[in-house]
């Protein structure tokens, strides 16, 4: 068994994530309030219990005014939608993820109540689903993304990736059994060409999200 996290753990950095989301919209659309709201988030996020939780890459990217953050940083919080929904989910805040799509950022400050007082609510009934079904997903995600990757290079560089994922699934504590591979396989195996392409990122970031789980890393970003 992996060693996984609390719910409220996991409530936090669905919320955290959730914050970045918002942070993110104010560089790519026009919003009167985007001034106040920025300032609001830091204070808020300490004040609901969030603070301790912040990786440091997140606080300088909640920090950095408006318009200044660098490329790396715009890429690194135009994907926190991406994992917040991963852990929505864990949570049994939404139901199943798409396999080839990414979440509808629009609705996750809503869905995790950014800067509202039902964000309190969310961490203190935060409840998982079914750990071996948490561990499953996890394990689909880490596979899913090898097989991507193993696609763009082909063999023996291939067998090299699908060697490494294992043994990183591993040292969190997770067996891949046959049953993984086949269902990662049937996933991947109906995916067009363009659903690779698109879903590179996506996997990336579920991958991450699905290995900080299992781990007991302390930072978010490593």
């Amino acid at each position: 068994m992996g060693n996984h996290r609390e719910p409220q753990q996991i409530a936090k950095r669905a919320i955290i994530l959730g914050a970045i989301v918002v942070r993110f919209s104010f560089e790519v659309t026009s919003q009167p309030s985007a001034a106040e709201l920025f300032q609001r988030i830091l204070p808020w996020l300490t004040e609901i219990g969030c603070g301790d939780e912040i990786d440091p890459i997140e606080r300088e990217e909640l920090e950095t005014p408006i318009g200044q953050l660098s490329e790396s940083q715009m890429i690194d919080v135009s994907w926190a939608g991406d994992a917040a929904a991963v852990f929505c989910w864990m949570l049994k805040l939404h139901e199943e993820l798409e396999q080839t799509k990414g979440t509808n950022l629009g609705a996750l400050p809503w869905l995790l109540g950014i800067l509202k007082p039902e964000a309190l609510d969310i961490i203190r009934s935060a409840e998982l689903r079914d750990l071996s079904e948490i561990e499953a997903a996890c394990r689909q995600f880490v596979l899913i993304r090898s097989m991507l990757q193993e696609a763009r290079v082909g063999p023996p560089a291939s067998d090299t990736i699908r060697r490494v994922n294992i043994q990183r699934l591993s040292e969190v504590g997770q067996a891949v059994t046959d049953e993984d591979v086949e269902r990662a396989s049937a996933i991947v195996s109906k995916m067009t060409p363009e659903d690779r392409k698109k879903t590179a990122g996506l996997y990336f970031v579920r991958d991450h999200a699905a290995l900080w789980f299992l781990s007991g890393r302390n930072r978010y970003y490593r």
